[in-house]
C-alpha cells in the first residue's frame, strides 16, 4: 500500500484527510510556555476563541525528525510505501525534518515532496495524490505527477490585516505593504512557495472580488477538471459567496471549504479567506 503523510496545515475535504491512506502529522501552536499539538491538543474552535486574548502572538513550531521517523519506520515494516507531502519549505523547516528523516535509514521506500504552497494548496495536492492511490499509480507515477502539479496550484489570500504576519515575522515580500495600509486591504499569494504581495485594494469586497480574478486570469481552464478550495478564519459566510462565485466562473462543482486552522491562523489572523485552483490535466 502507498501511504501519504502531510501536515496539519494541509486544508482538504474531510473524506480525503480521514482516507485510509492519510497520515497528519500534526504541527505546534504555543501559547506562552504552553505548546499544543494542531487538530491533536486544540481545536480550531478553540484556537480561535483563544487568540484575540493571546498577548504576547502564539508562535508556531515545526515537526521534527522524530515526528517523521515513527511513521517512516511503522509503514515500511508493514511492507508499506510513503510518499511526505508537506507545506513550503520556505514557510517551515518541516520539509527539512522529513528529510532528515528520509536520510536516516538509506533504502527505505520514502520520497519526500516540498508542495511550495500551503493551506487549501496543499489540499488540492493530497486530494490528486489520495485519487491517484486510488487509481493505481505507482510511488513513482504519484511523485512524478505532484512534482509536476506544483507549479499549476494557485493560492491567494485575502487579508484584513498585515498586522499578524508582522508580529509572527513570515511578513516576507509583503513586507512593501507595510505602513500603506490604513485603508487598504491587502491581496497576497504564494509564488514559488513564499508570500509575495499581489495588491492592495480599498475595501473587503473589492479583495475578494481581485482574488477571483487573479484566479480566473492564471487558470484558463474552464469545467469539471477544474479543482477549488476555499479556506476562512471565522467568515463562512464570505467563503460560501466566493465559493459559488467562482465555482460559476470555472464551471465546475468541484469545491471545498474549510476552516483555517491555528498554525496558518496564527499568521493571517481573523478575517482571512483564501482560495486556491487547480485544472486536472
Amino acid at each position: 500500500m502507498i501511504r501519504i503523510i502531510t501536515d496539519s496545515t494541509c486544508e482538504a475535504p474531510p473524506g480525503v484527510l480521514g482516507h485510509p491512506a492519510v497520515t497528519v502529522l500534526p504541527l505546534t501552536v504555543v501559547f506562552g510556555q504552553t505548546a499544543l499539538r494542531d487538530g491533536v491538543e486544540i481545536t480550531r474552535e478553540q484556537f480561535w476563541e483563544r487568540l484575540p486574548t493571546s498577548n504576547p502572538l502564539p508562535t508556531t513550531s515545526q515537526a521534527t525528525p522524530a515526528d517523521f521517523i515513527g511513521p517512516f519506520q511503522d509503514f515500511t515494516a508493514r511492507g508499506d510505501e510513503v510518499i511526505t507531502l508537506v507545506l513550503s519549505a520556505k514557510l517551515s523547516g518541516t520539509y527539512s525534518s522529513a528529510i532528515i528523516a528520509q536520510e536516516s535509514q538509506p533504502g527505505w521506500p520514502v520520497d519526500v515532496i516540498d508542495s511550495r504552497t500551503i493551506s487549501v494548496g496543499l489540499g488540492l495536492m493530497l486530494q490528486e495524490a489520495v485519487a491517484m492511490v486510488e487509481a493505481g499509480l505507482s510511488r513513482a507515477e504519484i511523485v512524478a505527477r505532484l512534482d509536476a502539479m506544483r507549479d499549476h496550484v494557485h493560492l491567494f489570500f485575502a487579508l484584513e490585516t498585515l498586522e499578524y504576519l508582522q508580529r509572527g515575522g513570515r511578513i516576507g515580500k509583503a513586507q512593501a505593504f507595510v505602513g500603506t495600509l490604513l485603508k487598504f486591504k491587502p491581496l497576497l499569494g504564494i509564488v514559488d512557495g513564499e508570500v509575495v504581495p499581489v495588491t492592495r485594494v480599498r475595501s473587503r469586497t473589492k479583495a475578494l472580488e481581485e482574488l477571483q480574478d487573479r484566479l480566473s486570469q492564471l487558470e484558463p481552464a474552464r469545467g469539471e477538471q477544474v479543482r477549488l478550495g476555499l479556506t476562512q478564519a471565522l467568515v463562512p459566510g464570505d467563503a460560501a459567496v466566493v465559493s459559488r462565485s467562482l465555482a460559476a466562473r470555472f464551471g465546475t462543482q468541484s469545491v471545498f471549504i474549510a476552516a483555517l486552522g491555528p498554525v496558518l491562523g496564527v499568521h493571517v489572523g481573523p478575517g482571512a479567506i483564501g482560495a486556491a485552483v487547480y485544472a486536472a490535466k
